[in-house]
């Protein structure tokens, strides 16, 4: 599993080398401390995931070595204050992996309290950017048709990887232009596709999906070159070479990061994205309102007759 996890890292979430080796090193040592509580990621609850960073903190902890356990008194694995939430994010990108994975049910690491830091903002790319990548796409093989309406989908609906993934043919409403989108937790949306999006969709489903599904059975949308329905690593991989093609950085989440703030740059009310997004608290939503306001600040500045005065008059 750990090893399945240093290829999320890798590939989903494209993190630099180090961070990949912190994060795979945390998960070492949260298992080795459960399985010295005789405990399993499994099994894990929240006031585990607590006990283990108190022992942290106080650069004590019971570690597992081989048959025995044994309490390390070691400043060098000591929790100080300033890692505290990296340590926390670490253990949170641990149970959604396994959450990805089907190994667990449930997140226990999401009532975790962390202390009060300033908010990253997620990535987008410039509407201009989004066409350069998709246009890119050829259209001429039954691979890049699937490809071209793969991610025209995740950026026109907002979805996450795995929801892609998951989208079958009965959960598309081509009469109303709808598709019903399953996301964390089994709960259900309906989202609108979008006109390029459905255009694009319709063409796969028509000509190409029927020659990659080779006389299997499956509702699946998105297939591989076997007729299997696509995995994660292989939506990560084929948009990286898009990507890395057309010179553009970025990484396949960053089209619904992308969706979300090109609807709000446009006027969209803050709970509709909400509903579209599928978040369950809309404080997660409100943070693409302080990218549309950067957008908006750096629009007044470029256009705006008094927006490069540094001064006012006398």
């Amino acid at each position: 599993m750990l090893k399945k996890y240093e290829q999320y890292l890798k590939a989903e979430l494209n993190l630099s080398l180090p961070t990949v080796k912190f994060y795979i090193d945390e998960a070492n040592l949260f298992t080795e401390y459960l399985a010295c509580k005789k405990i399993t990621y499994v099994s894990a609850e929240i006031t585990d995931i607590e006990n283990y960073i108190i022992e942290r903190k106080s650069r004590t902890i019971t570690l597992s070595d081989g048959d025995n356990c044994k309490t390390e008194n070691n400043v060098n694995i000591s929790l100080k204050s300033t890692t505290i939430n990296k340590v926390a994010s670490g253990i949170r990108s641990f149970f959604k992996f396994l959450l990805l994975e089907d190994a667990r049910k449930d997140n226990p690491s999401r009532f975790l309290k962390m202390s009060r830091r300033g908010q990253k903002l997620p990535d987008f790319l410039s509407v201009e950017d989004i066409d350069t990548l998709l246009d890119s796409i050829d259209v001429s093989t039954h691979s890049g048709l699937r490809d071209r309406a793969l991610f025209e989908l995740i950026y026109s609906c907002g979805l996450r990887i795995s929801e892609a993934c998951s989208l079958k043919c009965s959960n598309i409403f081509s009469n109303d232009s709808v598709i019903k989108v399953i996301g964390k937790g089994n709960k259900h949306r309906i989202v609108p596709e979008g006109d390029a999006a459905e255009y694009w969709l319709k063409r796969y489903i028509k000509e190409a999906r029927p020659l990659m599904i080779k006389n299997k059975k499956t509702d699946f949308v998105f297939l591989n070159i076997r007729g299997e329905p696509i995995s994660r690593k292989g939506v990560w991989k084929r948009f990286k070479e898009i990507a890395i093609a057309c010179g553009i950085e970025s990484r396949v989440h960053t089209l619904r990061h992308s969706f979300a703030t090109h609807l709000i740059t446009g006027g969209a009310d803050l709970r509709s994205v909400q509903e579209m997004l599928g978040h369950t608290d809309i404080s997660t939503t409100q943070i693409y309102t302080h990218l549309a306001r950067n957008d908006l600040k750096e629009c007044h500045k470029k256009f705006h007759p008094e927006g490069k005065k540094t001064g006012g008059k006398s």
